[in-house]
């Protein structure tokens, strides 16, 4: 039996979430989509995945907060933050910490490439 490759996608906007969710799973991945950072959470202590797409900025929680949280409850989680945000003075310091940063709007490729290499 194959095993599903499982992504946690997280973003206020709930048209980028149906969109990944579409995507990815043509692709192969089995996608859990909210707008919340707190049903992240819960998700995540629930759940099994294999790595996240976060929105950078929400409006409850920003996505580097989330981010943290999440890599807590499951360490070692591959997180890709996703922003409009694309000059930043913040990308640099989350891609030290091990974030890929995806600028908006997101190319599916790259994604893919992320979710592909991160996951092993």
């Amino acid at each position: 039996m194959k095993n599903v490759s499982r992504i946690l996608v997280v973003d206020d906007d709930p048209g980028i979430g149906q969109m990944l969710t579409r995507a990815l799973s043509r692709h192969g991945f089995e996608v859990d989509a909210t707008t919340s950072a707190d049903e992240a959470i819960e998700k995540a202590e629930s759940g099994s995945y294999d790595a996240a797409l976060v929105d950078l900025v929400m409006p409850e929680h920003n996505g580097a907060d989330l981010a943290d949280a999440l890599r807590r409850q499951v360490p070692g989680l591959p997180i890709g933050l996703m922003t409009g945000y694309s000059n930043s003075p913040l990308i640099p310091q989350f891609e030290k910490s091990g974030m890929a940063v995806f600028k908006k709007p997101v190319l599916i490729q790259d994604l893919l490439e992320f979710l592909q290499k991160e996951i092993q």
